[in-house]
């Protein structure tokens, strides 16, 4: 009888906000105790937070997430649902099969997000980009995701932007991908464009005449920090074998776009001199892709790695050789300059030598990193250079390492892309 003489005298803005309250904690009760019982097939794992948030003011959308392979969209999803409140991220997992995956290990990656970033998992959904609705803004990385998406943007009247990485189907030679790229840079509700690559800005600007006020440059990409702080003990001397390493995902019959094939050539080559050297191979390799008949003892293959299982390989690692060329995968693909890979294994320690043919490099000194043509013999002579002299590999690894955790931290990284997503988010509301 009380409770009901207080609840008529509260005035009707305050009891609706009680009811309000206890209607939601009531449904997030009733949902929680529903997830524990559903399988992934049937339960989204946001369905709750979709509840609660009707319209978002960011949208993501990716065919990967939350697989740790791809260590820097991890990176950066996490980062960006964890700074924004009103946001959602949808994950059509296709690019699985890519990285030689079973689709349905995004089952098992989800309920990793689940223990690891309870955040990120809350505003996680698996859906397709029909579901590109309710949001002030979208975003996703990648030509082939935006262009799929662009037909759902258009529709909902979504003002969107998106990262240009090397790969994901941009391709600067390529008539399919040019038009996709027309299309995405054409369209009324675009609003900028993230570009990690010099060379990507000047191809945009100069055949697509895209205004260079919507275009943010920010050279490499976001990164998992468990590296950035890690020191490293190890140094090279005379008395030790030195450790190389090559890892990269194999998209060509030989991995020639990686130049896997040129790795293999100057391994033979050191080897046949009579270095105490050995090799490391993290990917989907073995010793059947070519032939290291003769070599077998000096050879270590590893498989497909995830981000978080690199680490303890990179610390024994010495050098990182990354021969990848242009122009091989595709008549227009690139790689970004450096790999990703590269990144790690440099925070923990390696020198890199790597090649820059189409020039991408714009923050890098000679100290910091060892660039290469790709070409067995010259790489060959310049990884004798530091056999020879081993307080120079030491030096560079201390400078790269240094520099490395400069460029790839979450304070260089972060806040420019997280500013420039704001930045137009605010121009959504006016």
């Amino acid at each position: 009888m009380i409770k009901k003489i207080f609840i008529s005298i509260l005035p009707s803005r305050v009891f609706s906000k009680l009811k309000s309250i206890y209607y939601f904690r009531y449904t997030l009760s009733k949902y929680a105790e529903k997830a524990k019982k559903a399988d992934y097939s049937r339960w989204k794992p946001g369905e709750v937070y979709y509840r609660e948030i009707k319209n978002f003011d960011l949208l993501i959308y990716d065919t990967s997430f939350p697989n740790s392979i791809s260590g820097f969209r991890f990176a950066e999803f996490n980062a960006l649902l964890k700074e924004f409140r009103n946001i959602k991220i949808i994950v059509n997992p296709t690019d699985y099969p890519q990285s030689d995956q079973k689709t349905k290990t995004h089952k098992t990656d989800i309920l990793h997000l689940k223990k690891t970033n309870p955040v990120s998992y809350r505003k996680t959904f698996a859906g397709t980009v029909k579901d590109i609705k309710n949001t002030k803004l979208f975003y996703c990385i990648f030509l082939n995701n935006m262009y799929d998406s662009l037909p759902y943007v258009e529709k909902n009247k979504i003002s969107f932007i998106f990262t240009l990485y090397p790969g994901g189907g941009f391709d600067v030679k390529d008539e399919t991908a040019l038009r996709k790229l027309k299309a995405v840079l054409s369209s009324e509700y675009f609003r900028g464009v993230i570009v990690t690559q010099q060379f990507t800005q000047d191809f945009i600007v100069k055949e697509y005449h895209c205004p260079e006020d919507k275009i943010l440059n920010i050279f490499g990409c976001l990164v998992p920090q468990n590296s950035i702080g890690t020191g490293r003990s190890r140094r090279f001397k005379h008395t030790m074998t030195l450790n190389v390493c090559f890892c990269a995902a194999r998209y060509t019959e030989i991995g020639a776009d990686k130049g896997y094939d040129i790795f293999i050539e100057t391994a033979k080559m050191l080897v046949s001199k009579g270095y105490d050297i050995h090799f490391h191979i993290i990917g989907d390799y073995d010793d059947k892709i070519i032939s290291i008949e003769g070599f077998e003892k000096f050879f270590t293959f590893y498989g497909l790695k995830r981000f978080e299982e690199l680490q303890p390989i990179f610390l024994e690692q010495d050098v990182i050789l990354s021969p990848n060329r242009p122009f091989i995968l595709n008549i227009g693909s690139f790689d970004g300059f450096p790999l990703g890979t590269v990144v790690e294994a440099v925070l923990n320690g390696a020198v890199p030598v790597v090649t820059d043919e189409l020039k991408q490099n714009i923050v890098f000194s000679d100290e910091e990193v060892i660039i290469v043509r790709p070409d067995a013999e010259e790489i060959a002579s310049k990884i004798e250079n530091l056999i020879h002299d081993p307080e120079v590999l030491n030096f560079i690894s201390e400078k790269s390492q240094k520099k490395f955790r400069e460029i790839y931290s979450d304070d260089y990284q972060l806040k420019k892309r997280i500013d420039f997503i704001k930045k137009h988010l605010y121009d959504t509301r006016n």
